[in-house]
């Protein structure tokens, strides 16, 4: 299997899925942070624009706090809706809830029972998550499956593991929680930080599997950090966040070439994720300043200029300084630093985005979806296939309970302490005479 290559057949060709396209335009939050006396909005989100379709990757980026995960967790429809604002449809109509039987959502953390194998655990999650319509064997043939579509049949007798119980290794983890949300089809996935604490081979192996996973014709978002320059050419669509704001939103291919067309460029060969990062970051070594922006500050008329802002202290020294030396006059170089400033700030990456990028986004998202409307209203259809029922879900999760913690409660350990001290109290008190007095007490 030739992953760098990518020349490895979709191994999820499992029953068809209903198609879900996903827009979202002018997405805000916002959070209300209370003190002892006074309380304050904090805006975390802030117009948010992009879409993605049906066998496409979205990968949300940017650095730590800069609104990936609340923006993933958004459009997953875990966030309160009143606090939302902006549009987001799934085939052109709104959240509702009965499109959670449409998602898939694996968590950042790895969330398992230890003591169980990884194919008594996509068994167990078959057994309760997928329609009772289907006999106990056809769920545990779809566990099956699942175990070979993501590679784990190495490993399905293997325990999960955790910290004092030895298991699977980590990319084999992330899988099994990937497996927990696939096994039911869904036409959304939902990933936080997929790849956060795997090595760059296990990393890719898992970006490789969501890309098999989105060729079957799943919709397939996900969060990352800090991926590897062979990482981040294997996603189809990108979202760079700054601080709440949108940096760039389009091909992830082209990225780079963006960039350079507003004059930010690395001065150095470096990985294009790590060059976006620092952008997005505010940190412009190893960075070519816009000439353009040079140019305007030359003439004078700066449409950058940071306005209504007074430079902090270490910029007026720097001013100060200069203006001793007689190396340019007072006005140019506070127009500089001011422009720099803003550039830190990541208001030129903004301002830039929304005067090149999110206008052209906006009208594209305007495009009717290419479905039929029965197919658009069948994803909010108010039929539901439930799982188990009520005594099933009892009696499968007792039955996981107990396997559960069967290395506790039924070791050879704890057998034979039970049943030595069972035999050594019995000869004590064997044939102990009831009747007299001394016999009772003992």
């Amino acid at each position: 299997e030739d992953i760098e290559a990518g020349t490895c057949k979709p191994k999820f060709q499992t029953e068809p899925t209903l198609p879900i396209y996903l827009k979202f335009s002018d997405v805000t939050y916002k959070v209300i942070t209370k003190g002892m006396t006074t309380s304050e909005e904090r805006d975390i989100l802030n117009g948010i624009t992009g879409a993605v379709s049906p066998g496409e990757v979205l990968a949300l980026m940017g650095p730590s706090g800069s609104g990936k995960t609340t923006l993933l967790n958004l459009l997953g429809g875990r966030l309160i809706q009143s606090t939302v604002g902006g549009s987001v449809t799934y085939n052109d109509q709104p959240y509702s809830k009965f499109l959670k039987s449409k998602i898939g959502f694996v968590t950042q953390d790895d969330v398992l029972f230890p003591h169980l194998t990884v194919k008594e655990t996509l068994t167990y999650t078959a057994r309760l998550r997928l329609s009772k319509a289907l006999s106990r064997q056809q769920k545990e043939k779809r566990a099956i499956d699942v175990i070979y579509e993501l590679g784990l049949e190495r490993c399905q007798d293997t325990m999960i593991g955790g910290s004092f119980v030895r298991g699977v290794s980590g990319g084999e983890r992330k899988r099994v929680c990937i497996g927990n949300e696939i096994i039911i089809n869904p036409s959304l996935l939902f990933l936080d930080e997929p790849t956060s604490g795997l090595d760059s081979t296990t990393a890719l192996r898992t970006v490789q599997t969501l890309q098999n996973i989105a060729e079957a014709g799943k919709t397939v978002i996900t969060t990352i950090h800090q991926p590897s320059s062979r990482l981040f050419h294997k996603f189809d669509k990108l979202v760079l966040l700054g601080k709440g704001s949108s940096l760039y939103f389009g091909r992830a291919s082209e990225a780079m070439a963006y960039f350079s067309s507003i004059g930010c460029s690395p001065l150095i060969a470096m990985n294009p994720a790590e060059f976006l990062l620092d952008l997005a970051n505010g940190n412009i070594n190893d960075i070519s300043v816009p000439s353009e922006l040079e140019d305007e500050v030359q003439m004078g008329n700066s449409e950058t200029e940071t306005r209504n802002e007074k430079p902090p202290p270490a910029v007026v020294h720097e001013v100060k300084f200069s203006m001793a030396q007689n190396t340019m006059n007072i006005k140019s170089l506070s127009k500089i630093l001011q422009t720099l400033i803003s550039l830190l700030k990541g208001k030129y990456l903004v301002e830039a985005y929304e005067s090149r990028v999110a206008e052209n986004e906006k009208k594209k998202l305007m495009t009717p979806l290419p479905l039929d409307d029965e197919i658009k209203l069948k994803v909010f259809s108010s039929k539901r296939e439930w799982g188990a029922s009520w005594w099933q879900q009892y009696c499968i999760l007792f039955c996981r309970g107990i396997k559960e913690r069967r290395h506790d409660y039924f070791s050879w350990l704890r057998i034979t302490q039970v049943l030595s001290t069972a035999i050594i109290l019995g000869l004590l008190w064997w044939q102990s005479d009831s009747k007299s007095i001394r016999g009772r007490q003992d």
